[in-house]
This record gives structure tokens, C-alpha cells and sequence, in this order.
């Protein structure tokens, strides 16, 4: 990594401590409860939490364990910062593990077949890298007098299989959510922040020079046919919107079938860039 030249990386994925224990009664349940089955689906198919450490975004990427990726690198120039090396991956679902359920009735009960393959996600056609401008569909609140340097927004989704997955073997009656995470490098006078937000389902992680400098875990999901994770996605009766012609308009807060923002972070990385 050459002088003034640093990664800048969100990973987004579903983490199994903030979902319920799939004990006995819940799993003997999801034969009447959808919400049930979808949840089995979540935990079956959770990720690893990434490393706090990362050698590269392309390097973690080939494991194929995260929901999504969005990656760019920077470079210090006499006019402030050139963007390259982008990576915007909408991630994957990965195959159903069945140990992850809490009793081996589950090995029967569970709502998604037996697969060995990983199936890609789906990117919005919103998602982009931008230099020197924030995103249109951000969600982060900069103050006045900052410049912005790289402004970074994916909006995603789990792809056309496991989203029939969840309405004909689950019998959800909606279609996966969007979900979103963003970052922004940004100079306030002498110091240099990465501003950081995402969906408050699933969890993010957020990387400078392959150091985590920011971390959000998903709000805990209930079993409920009112949880934000199971009921915010486009009615099953409809037709989703293909992500290439997702063409929503304003701040992701305020997009249809879109989980709501967490807090956002604010990170002095100034040490970093020196």
C-alpha cells in the first residue's frame, strides 16, 4: 500500500447471536408459524462475524461468507482523493446449516432443503462509489463546512432463489427486504472522518487500511409477524421490482421495503491517513 493510499470497506452480514435459540417448541412451531420458519432460514444460513483485521476486500470476498461488500480504495493527491479499485457485491446466501439449529428436529422441520451452493444476492442499481459528493440515497447527516471525499452506498437484497425459498417453503407473505449500508470519507478541517450508517438489520462492519474502525450488530429479531427483518419486504402477491430498475427517489429512509437506519458513527481516522 503505497503512501497516502488506503481501503476503505463495509461488510454487511447476519450474525446468529442477535436471532432467537431454534430450541424444541420453536422448531416444533414453524409448522403453523411462519415467522418461525423464516427465522430457521436466518439462522441456518447466518455468517461467521468478520475479522477485526482484513488483508483485503478481495481476499475476504473469496470465502463468499457476507451479505455484502462494498469496497474502494483512496488515494492522497495534491486535490484531495482519487477513488479506484471499487467493488460493489451484493454478497450471497450461503448453504443451510442445519447444526445451527438448537434440536435435531430440526434436521426435518427446517424450511430450506438440503444445498450445497452459495447463491448471490442482489445489488440495486442506486449502489455506486462517488468522488467528492454524497450519495443521493444516503442517510448521513454531514455538517456544514466538511468536504467530502468518497461517499459509498449499497443497497441490497438476498437473490430470486432464496427469496422463493421464503415464500413457497416458508410461506412468508412478503418478499426479502431491502437493506442497505453506507460510508463516507470526509475532511473536517484538520481531520478526517468516516461517517458510517446502515439498515439496522443485518450487521455491519466498517474498515480503513484493513483496520475495523466501526461496528453496528443487527437489532435482535423476534419471531413475530410485525419484526422489522420478516415484514418490512414488497407484498408475495406482487411481483418484486428488479433491483437493475430500481430507480427510488430521496434518502434510503424514506424508500419503499426498505429496513429502517441505525445510529450513524462518526470515526476520527486522521492517525490513519498520516
Amino acid at each position: 500500500m503505497g503512501p497516502g493510499s488506503l481501503e476503505l470497506t463495509s461488510i454487511s452480514w447476519i450474525d446468529e447471536k442477535s436471532l432467537p435459540k431454534a430450541g424444541l417448541w420453536f422448531v416444533a412451531s414453524a409448522a403453523r408459524n411462519w415467522p418461525n420458519r423464516v427465522v430457521m432460514g436466518l439462522i441456518g444460513t447466518s455468517n461467521p462475524e468478520p475479522p477485526a483485521a482484513l488483508s483485503g476486500a478481495a481476499s475476504f470476498a473469496s470465502g463468499r461468507q457476507y451479505r455484502a461488500l462494498l469496497s474502494c480504495r483512496v488515494t492522497r493527491e495534491q486535490r484531495g482523493m482519487a477513488v479506484s479499485n471499487v467493488i460493489v457485491d451484493g454478497g450471497y446466501t450461503p448453504p443451510f446449516d442445519k447444526s445451527k439449529l438448537d434440536t435435531k428436529l430440526g434436521a426435518t422441520l427446517a424450511p430450506i432443503p438440503d444445498d450445497p451452493k452459495f447463491y448471490a444476492g442482489e445489488v440495486s442499481a442506486l449502489s455506486a462509489v462517488l468522488a467528492g459528493r454524497l450519495h443521493p440515497s444516503s442517510a448521513l447527516t454531514i455538517p456544514r463546512g466538511c468536504d467530502i471525499a468518497v461517499s459509498a452506498f449499497i443497497k441490497f437484497r438476498a437473490g430470486p432463489h432464496t427469496d422463493k425459498i421464503g415464500i413457497t417453503e416458508a410461506n412468508s407473505p412478503v418478499h426479502v427486504p431491502w437493506v442497505w449500508c453506507e460510508y463516507a470519507l470526509v475532511f473536517d478541517g484538520a481531520k478526517v472522518k468516516l461517517m458510517c450508517r446502515g439498515s439496522v438489520f443485518p450487521s455491519h462492519a466498517w474498515y480503513v487500511g484493513g483496520k475495523q474502525v466501526a461496528k453496528r450488530l443487527q437489532d435482535p429479531v423476534v419471531a413475530s409477524p410485525q419484526d422489522p427483518a420478516l415484514s418490512t419486504g414488497q407484498p408475495a402477491s406482487l411481483l418484486p421490482t428488479p433491483a437493475a430498475n430500481d430507480n427510488a427517489a430521496g434518502s434510503i429512509v424514506g424508500q419503499p421495503y426498505s429496513i429502517a437506519a441505525g445510529q450513524q458513527q462518526d470515526v476520527d481516522v486522521s492517525s490513519l491517513f498520516l
